[in-house]
């Protein structure tokens, strides 16, 4: 948020600003203000936030996932601004590099999308940016949108969680599980089956021993409780994440329809042909350049299906071989695995973050 309110208050981003606050409302006004109250009963009030004198942090009652996710977005969109002041020009200017393409982890596959976007000057820039934003702000309202109502955990299943002690951290949708190998968790899942809450999938593959679990809150609570003598071995810890959403999982699978009705009849359709540079962010890992409608997959991809960043890596750097590879943030977690693989995979390619 710091870094988002530094760039809010350069003046040379004041368009940029006023076109991302109006593609938030722009959000709000598709999906429907009174159903977006349901689960967002306090809106997005981003200006207010980043206007803020004091520099409070927003309280992380407020903050859920939609609220980080359209932050993201516009922290990354701003960095990737042309023009003076852009510390991605500073970062590059010196040695006369281009872009040869994008990826992007999870929900920063719609900046990688964006950098590749036909788009000339600031002004033509921030119109494009606020229409992204309106599209991000769109998807992450509709997932929360068909999230079912989960009842509350039966007591004993709540008396168990307890009983692990204030270590275990505090159940949510998502959980991130560090020190253990892929086929000790699907051996664990498979166990684990199906119960009232559902079933857990591996949403994210970080590094060989660093996975996101997703499903909901429930079953994520039973699989933990299930498999306790697992995540107690040494190295292995299972960290709750404040997703407010299982993203990656097939439980937002019903969300596509009504995120494919919003672009088609708010926006003209991304074709993969119209981007100027190959972009990966998808599981498979593919090209986006050859996608029917890139929106439509990168929405897939973010929401109900499950991505490896090791494969989408491992693609990029096969296929186009750079000589630098730049992440541009915000956060650590991204560069340090990004940086962790190139070392694993001997390769000679540069990496900073800015």
């Amino acid at each position: 948020m710091s870094k988002l309110r530094e760039l809010f208050r350069q003046p040379q981003n004041s368009r940029f600003f006023a076109s991302a606050f109006a593609g938030v409302e722009t959000a709000f006004e598709i999906v429907g203000r009174e159903e977006c109250a349901r689960f967002l009963p306090g809106g997005l009030p981003i200006r207010d936030w980043l206007a803020d004198p004091g520099d409070r942090p927003v309280p992380a009652t407020v903050l859920g996932s939609v609220a980080e996710g359209v932050l993201l977005h516009i922290y990354q969109l701003c960095v990737l601004q042309p023009g003076p002041g852009n510390p991605l020009g500073r970062a590059t200017r010196s040695d006369g590099l281009r872009p040869v393409g994008a990826v992007g982890h999870s929900l920063g596959s719609y900046a990688a999308v964006f950098s590749a976007l036909p788009v000339e000057g600031r002004r033509e820039y921030a119109a494009a940016a606020g229409r992204s934003i309106a599209q991000v702000t769109v998807a992450l309202l509709r997932c929360h949108q068909v999230i079912p109502d989960e009842p509350r955990p039966d007591e004993e299943l709540l008396r168990r969680h307890a009983a692990l002690g204030p270590g275990a951290g505090v159940p949510g949708a998502m959980a991130a599980v560090v020190g253990l190998r892929r086929p000790a968790l699907d051996e664990a899942i498979r166990r684990s089956g199906s119960g009232p809450g559902g079933r857990v999938a591996i949403g994210l593959v970080n590094s060989p021993t660093f996975h996101v679990l997703t499903g909901g809150t429930e079953a994520l609570m039973r699989l933990r409780l299930a498999e306790d003598e697992l995540f107690e071995r040494p190295g292995a810890r299972w960290t709750y994440l404040g997703a407010t959403a299982p993203f990656h999982s097939a439980v937002l699978a019903s969300a596509m329809a009504l995120i494919g009705h919003d672009v088609d009849h708010n926006w003209q359709p991304v074709k993969g042909d119209g981007l100027t540079m190959p972009v990966y962010g998808t599981g498979t890992p593919a090209n986006l350049q050859f996608s029917p409608h890139v929106l439509y997959e990168v929405a897939e991809q973010q929401m109900c299906r499950s991505f490896d960043w090791l494969v989408v890596i491992d693609a990029a750097l096969a296929e186009l071989a750079p000589d630098l590879v730049l992440d541009i943030g915000p956060g650590v977690s991204a560069a340090a695995l990004t940086r962790s693989r190139l070392r694993e995979s001997g390769s000679a390619t540069r990496f900073t973050s800015i």
